[in-house]
């Protein structure tokens, strides 16, 4: 049960994290960040023609990469 507990506190850790990294990265567009990275189907494609994601391919790239690197630094 203790073990359970950890690996849950572990978990809720690195939701935080991916959030917080995300709103770093974008404040405006975080959450299609989050959607993107967390779940590998999601494309700009279906970002802008289901979500309609506020922003254009290039500056969503550039905002994920920006993602991905703040989280890289973070855990270094």
């Amino acid at each position: 049960t203790q073990q359970l507990a950890m690996h849950r506190a572990e978990l809720e850790q690195n939701c935080r994290l991916i959030e917080q990294t995300a709103i770093e990265a974008d404040p405006e567009i975080y959450q299609y960040i989050i959607k993107a990275v967390t779940d590998e189907d999601i494309t700009y494609r279906y970002l802008k023609t289901i979500m309609d994601i506020p922003c254009g391919k290039d500056m969503y790239y550039d905002r994920r990469r920006k993602f991905f690197w703040l989280l890289n630094q973070k855990k270094h």
